[in-house]
């Protein structure tokens, strides 16, 4: 690892990713003495010259600056070469090359595609973290400390059943401070665990709605073929989907606002333990993907309806085509 200003963490587990960026602002807060400013910036929604003017840093109102890019598009496996990246290729070089004073910059990517330059070029500048999802007496660990910290005991067949879950850990800490508010006394009961992995309305189908928002095929399609084997519909499947883009779109827009958490949940009505999930995921998309992919959700629901397509075809297509990101 070298000393730069500029970090690169990737990994499949955000919850851990997102700890990592809090412990790195932390650190300069307490080096400096003062809270930064943390600026989050959609590198998908912005054009390169649009991105190039928001790296600039004049340290006017603030002596340090962090900026975090979530994912974007342009660090996932090359399939062509483009103009878009040929321009944030530049625009990130002459960034390396220049002072940027007290400002740090994160990027974060799902994964570390070796064959794409920019990756390469953060290879080569940045101080690279690849953070491991926690398994086994690790994860087991961490779900008992988030019980304890919360004054709950949990038994271990407790824990094991949350751990085998394949739920991912923002999934897992949102359920754990659930269950938690639920139980009247200090030990959890493992019944309660049971019916809130089991709720169909809301956790039954969070997989692969979580999957959708992150953009992960893997992870959705695995969770649509698991909820068809316990005999859900895909009509079912359909109407969550279209409830948490619904979701996703209203925090998205009071996130822009520049909207504080709880002031996003007096808006909108959702609930503290599930919002955490939607924000992270909000930068996921542009808005005119999401308007497409309401057009889309439309067609699959007249599909539904009008026509003798296969409904379990109709949700496979709309998984690519949630998943699948636009050609830079």
């Amino acid at each position: 690892m070298n000393d730069s200003q500029i970090f690169f963490i990737w990994g499949q587990e955000s919850f851990l990713i997102d700890r990592e960026i809090k412990k790195i602002i932390s650190k300069i807060k307490q080096t400096s003495g003062e809270e930064p400013e943390v600026l989050y910036l959609d590198a998908d929604e912005l054009s390169p010259m649009e991105l190039m003017e928001q790296l600039e840093f004049s340290p006017l109102f603030a002596l340090q600056r962090v900026v975090i890019i979530n994912r974007p598009a342009w660090l996932a496996k090359s399939r062509r070469k483009s103009s878009r990246t040929e321009d944030i290729s530049k625009i990130l070089g002459d960034y390396i090359q220049r002072d940027n004073g007290a400002q740090v910059l994160i990027i974060t990517a799902d994964e570390h595609a070796a064959n794409n330059r920019l990756v390469k070029m953060l290879d080569k500048n940045a101080q690279v973290l690849n953070i491991k999802a926690l398994t086994g007496k690790s994860l087991k660990d961490w779900i008992k400390e988030e019980f304890a910290s919360r004054n709950c005991t949990v038994a271990p067949e407790g824990v094991n059943l949350l751990a085998s879950s394949g739920q991912d850990m923002h999934y897992l800490l949102n359920l754990i401070e659930k269950i938690s508010l639920a139980t009247r006394d200090e030990t959890v009961d493992i019944n309660e665990i049971e019916t809130q992995l089991n709720s169909k309305e809301e956790i039954k189908v969070f997989k692969l709605t979580d999957g959708l928002l992150r953009r992960d095929a893997k992870i959705s399609f695995a969770a649509f073929y698991k909820l068809l084997d316990q005999g859900d519909h895909p009509i079912f499947f359909l109407y969550m989907i279209v409830r948490q883009f619904m979701q996703l779109g209203k925090v998205k827009y009071y996130m822009e606002k520049g909207y504080h958490k709880a002031q996003i949940i007096e808006e909108t009505g959702i609930k503290e333990f599930a919002l955490r999930g939607v924000m992270n995921n909000a930068r996921n998309f542009t808005w005119k993907e999401l308007q497409r992919l309401f057009r889309l959700f439309l067609e699959a629901d007249v599909s539904f309806k009008t026509t003798g397509q296969d409904p379990r075809m109709v949700i496979e297509m709309l998984i690519i085509e949630i998943c699948s990101r636009p050609a830079n």
